[in-house]
């Protein structure tokens, strides 16, 4: 998951559980706890860093998983599935969709569809 969607995700109050490690995660652009290389592409997030670091996790940007991805949609996900490069996620309704480059993309941005939230620039996303 790319940083801008993982940002938006976190702006939109996206439900975050307990942190868990092998997720991704984006320090904020500013930390300067975090080297240059893990704030442009992040990290994978291990034990010491939950242990250590939990409130950059929570500062930052968390990138869920398909599974809580899914599970935030709740009985509005329908299904996620390949398009020639590009995922699609639909919902139960069929009256959003939503694409991206891997499953998990996809699935975000219905979740922000979903939720009808305006993006940074005063748009709604979806």
């Amino acid at each position: 998951m790319k940083r801008e969607l993982a940002k938006d995700l976190k702006l939109a109050g996206f439900p975050v559980g307990a942190y868990r490690s092998g997720h991704k995660f984006y320090p904020l652009e500013d930390d300067s706890g975090w080297t240059e290389a893990a704030r442009q592409n992040g990290i994978i997030i291990s034990a010491y860093d939950i242990e250590s670091r939990l409130q950059d996790l929570r500062n930052g940007y968390y990138c869920p998983n398909l599974s809580d991805l899914i599970d935030a949609c709740g009985k509005h996900f329908a299904r996620v599935y390949p398009l020639k490069a590009m995922w699609i996620a639909e919902s139960a309704s069929g009256e959003r969709a939503a694409m991206g480059q891997t499953p998990e993309e996809a699935v975000a941005e219905l979740w922000l569809a979903l939720n009808k939230v305006k993006a940074p620039d005063g748009n709604h996303r979806g």
